[in-house]
């Protein structure tokens, strides 16, 4: 026999018609076979468990299936396919709310390891796939709310740490977005979150890049979910991820115009000093509202933080010198200036202030310049690092590209 002939034979399969059995949920096969039901696994090493759990597109009204299928084979309860998935994965993936039931009452029948103290039920509901989800991240992702509530009140101490993607359960639900004809799945997303953060006694917020599930809601304009989160943990608001991005920066730079300014408000209302915070190039939430063009929410951190304006970036750049080189901010800057006097004479490392990057940028500002501001005003701006004044850059008497780098 070559090798080739070896590994066929190696290969795990189950016969046709005990496959087929078993996706029907037909009990009558497996009554008398003289092999023990674990041995039949499929090229996955899916058990006949698996393998009925997983062909039911409608939760089933029975569970004689499940039931019986244990009361001959017990340790098909625990037992895990090549992806590590037990039984339990895969009822809490298709949202069958009955059979998780009865697959948790049958581990509450086992015996608890007196080593541990730590029930059968319990060790079941904590049990990871190969990913490091446990059957709450399967059903926090496929949006199965009367699982969630299930799996939470069944083991409300246990604290569900990151998968191998650094996601907690909390996370992958705030993650998620529904709009429009997707309503029924936005419903039942907030309940997710909701039975996590009514049940779960410690909760674990992590998610990927150094997130957390606030970064997740603010990134998506969900001001609802951010309020949930915020009243169980009001420090979230400091924390900050792999490129030092607070939860207010996301809501500042992400979500559509609509759903930014609420969003923010949440955040200030619960830590005025999140206004305050610096990513790794030290740009505040106030920077990144200004290059996305988002006035509303410029206005709204202004008004509440109004000292915030003052910090500068890396380059030595406040919120003015962002506004002068958002060219479709051209208006905006008009009003910002007149608010934000003694900025508007601020150098960036450069030696630029907001008026010489304005002056830069084309016709509109030229004009706007020529005929609104004084002479003084642009007296008053000094000269930059290559000694040139506003005047000097209004006339064209420049290398632009050296004065005016992009954000």
């Amino acid at each position: 026999m070559n090798s080739s002939d070896q590994q066929m034979n190696s290969i795990a399969y189950m016969e046709p018609k005990l496959y087929k059995a078993a996706e029907a949920g037909n009990i009558d096969p497996f009554k008398d076979l003289p092999t023990s039901l674990s041995e039949l696994l499929t090229p996955n090493k899916n058990t006949i468990l698996h393998v009925y759990l997983g062909n039911q597109s409608r939760e089933p009204e029975s569970t004689d299936f499940v039931d019986k299928i244990l009361e001959r084979c017990p340790p098909l309860l625990l037992q895990a396919n090549k992806k590590g998935e037990i039984p339990l994965h895969l009822a809490a993936r298709y949202g069958h709310s009955n059979l998780v039931r009865v697959l948790i009452d049958r581990a509450k029948a086992l015996p608890t390891d007196l080593e541990s103290g730590v029930t059968e039920a319990k060790k079941m509901l904590r049990m990871t796939n190969e990913e490091q989800d446990t059957a709450l991240h399967v059903a926090a992702r496929n949006i199965e709310a009367q699982v969630v509530e299930i799996l939470t009140k069944e083991d409300p101490e246990f604290s569900y740490s990151a998968n191998v993607h650094g996601e907690s359960p909390l996370y992958i639900a705030a993650n998620m977005r529904f709009d429009g004809k997707f309503k029924r799945h936005e419903e039942n997303r907030k309940k997710v979150i909701d039975e996590i953060l009514r049940n779960c006694k410690s909760v674990e917020y992590c998610g990927s890049h150094g997130r957390t599930a606030l970064h997740a809601a603010a990134m998506h304009g969900d001001h609802e979910t951010a309020g949930k989160i915020l009243e169980r943990d009001p420090s979230l608001t400091k924390r900050t991820d792999d490129d030092g991005w607070s939860p207010i920066h996301y809501a500042a730079f992400f979500p559509k115009l609509s759903h930014g300014v609420p969003t923010v408000k949440v955040l200030l209302d619960h830590d005025v000093s999140a206004a305050y915070i610096v990513d790794s190039e030290k740009r505040t939430a106030l920077h990144l509202a200004v290059t996305r063009r988002k006035w509303a929410v410029v206005r709204t951190i202004m008004d509440t933080c109004p000292a915030c304006c003052e910090l500068v970036d890396s380059r030595g750049r406040n919120f003015l010198h962002y506004s002068a080189i958002t060219r479709k901010g051209h208006f905006q800057f008009s009003r910002l200036i007149s608010e934000s006097e003694k900025l508007k004479y601020e150098k960036d490392n450069d030696g630029n202030t907001p008026l010489h990057i304005f002056a830069s940028l084309g016709n509109y500002p030229q004009r706007r310049l020529s005929s609104d501001w004084r002479h003084a005003d642009k007296k008053m701006c000094g000269l930059n690092k290559q000694n040139l004044s506003v005047d000097d850059i209004l006339v064209g008497n420049f290398p632009e590209k050296k004065v005016i780098p992009s954000i």
